[in-house]
């Protein structure tokens, strides 16, 4: 009698092993969060760096984005797998509760594998100290006077750095966008040595962004970059407006230094872009810290956040309203649903303000002043 070779039996048998590395994943994520200076002294500092340059070399060779393809990949095959498990039972395939047993159970195996991949790859970052604890800054919650002084501070650099600054035929701020990938790491030479416990140095510099291929979906979901952890790519909207472009390169660089937060990688990159030795950059990482600190101002005084608002440069003004514009005509169902679910992914990751995290940013840029360990370009 012909019997089964063993190895198959047990894939038969244990369609569902994959799909333990789910569990097993969450329970290490969990574990790193309770062990934070850990994970910082032994995931953060050596192991993220060495894996980070294993997983981004492949992405360097070409200059597509590697990730988005391999995302298209995966979901060329889940469709297959779909399709001839539908096929199977509209044809009354005799053995369709096998194979659907099996398809779910290797469904779920993907998962688990992406996410234990996503965890080792960059993930546990998330579970990393706060960068206030970790350079000892103090983080009291920053007073009225202090967030007014803040934004009047941000908006007399905005306005003296956009003066002399190129603009296009509608007063808007013109950008060379390979000049700015070009020069891109300028900022992060000069930030390495000051944040040196935060940002390992052997990281730099990172791949070079890439222009997504899926542009016209991130404008429909207000997204301007990205990063894709299992390649290590950080991706840019082809259509970002340019007044934001070089501080979203800097910001999504943060994330390839594995500062995982999305206050801290606003943090970090508004400090490349202030120590960037090309007003362009200092600009657009003024007016991004700026927009954060207004929005925070206008919470609990509107009057003042008037007053400041009325003081900023025409030119300024008219990179708020080509933004604005940008995001009114790319807004729609599509763009709110995208935001409840990455709102869920940031809580699930640990950022119990979720999508609002963004704006904490303004924490640190008190905290950053009351220690005064930067100087200023």
């Amino acid at each position: 009698m012909k019997t089964e070779p063993e190895s198959q039996k047990r894939r038969r048998h244990n369609p569902w092993v994959g799909a333990l590395l789910l569990p097993f994943s969450y329970g290490l994520f969990w574990l790193a969060g309770r062990h934070s200076e850990l994970v910082e002294r032994h995931y953060s500092e050596r192991i993220f760096p060495l894996l980070t340059r294993l997983t981004s070399w492949p992405g360097r060779l070409i200059s597509g984005s590697l990730g988005e393809i391999l995302l298209l990949i995966v979901l060329a095959g889940i469709f297959f797998s779909v399709a001839t498990l539908v096929l199977a039972g509209m044809n009354g395939a005799p053995n369709f509760g096998s194979l659907l047993w099996r398809r779910v159970g290797g469904f779920l195996g993907l998962l688990g594998n992406l996410y234990f991949c996503f965890l080792i790859f960059w993930g546990l970052n998330y579970s990393r100290p706060p960068i206030a604890k970790t350079l000892g800054w103090p983080t009291e919650k920053p007073t009225l006077l202090e967030l007014q002084g803040l934004c009047e501070e941000l908006s007399a650099e905005a306005n003296l750095l956009r003066r002399n600054l190129p603009v296009d035929e509608r007063g808007v701020l013109r950008v060379d966008r390979e000049a700015v990938l070009d020069h891109r790491n300028e900022g992060y030479e000069r930030l390495y040595g000051m944040l040196a416990p935060v940002v390992p140095t052997v990281l730099r510099p990172p791949s070079r962004p890439k222009t997504a291929l899926f542009s016209a979906l991130m404008s429909r979901s207000l997204t301007y970059g990205m990063y894709i952890p299992w390649t290590g790519e950080a991706i840019l909207n082809r259509s970002t407006p340019s007044p934001a472009l070089a501080f979203s390169v800097c910001h999504e660089m943060a994330h390839q230094h594995g500062i995982a937060r999305e206050d801290e990688a606003n943090f970090v990159g508004y400090l490349a872009c202030r120590l960037h030795p090309d007003p362009l950059f200092r600009y657009s990482g003024t007016r991004a810290a700026l927009g954060e600190s207004l929005n925070q101002l206008w919470s609990v005084r509107p009057e003042a956040w008037k007053e400041i608002r009325a003081s900023l440069d025409p030119g300024v003004l008219a990179d708020e309203a080509a933004e604005t514009s940008w995001l009114r005509e790319h807004r729609g169902k599509f763009s709110e649903v995208q935001g409840q679910v990455y709102d869920g992914y940031l809580k699930a990751q640990g950022q119990s303000d979720g999508a609002r995290s963004y704006g904490r940013v303004v924490d640190l840029l008190i905290a950053e002043r009351r220690m005064k360990n930067v100087k200023r370009p």
